[in-house]
């Protein structure tokens, strides 16, 4: 099995419900696990016509975080992840997205949503 991990994309997005979550944007740290259908052990050539180019995936993740005022890290996660279970030859993932600092005693909240391509 091969897999993509990008581990803590840093974005700035507008995402909350408290006053002072509307009023500005806050940092994020998204990450992307996805599982790629079973396949050769190498590609046909060293190009990335024969791999799933994670430029995509990372640029799936920032256009969904930037896209406007979403209220809950699970709108956020479960768009993003539906993205990446569309690519090809990608058949589950798992976003994470956390908000780090929100609290004074812990690191910050992640919010994880995992899902498998139905085809």
């Amino acid at each position: 099995m091969k897999t993509i991990d990008i581990e803590k994309l840093r974005v700035q997005a507008s995402v909350g419900i408290l006053p002072h979550e509307l009023e500005a944007k806050q940092q994020l740290l998204i990450s992307l696990h996805v599982e790629l259908a079973d396949g050769p052990l190498l590609p046909a050539e060293d190009s990335v016509a024969h791999a799933l180019d994670y430029r995509h995936l990372r640029a799936s993740a920032i256009r969904h975080a930037e896209s406007g005022h979403i209220n809950m890290l699970e709108t956020l996660a479960g768009r993003i992840l539906q993205d990446l279970l569309n690519e090809r030859g990608v058949c589950a993932g798992t976003v994470s997205v956390t908000k780090p600092n929100i609290f004074p005693d812990c690191d910050g909240v992640t919010v994880s949503i995992s899902g498998r391509n139905p085809r």
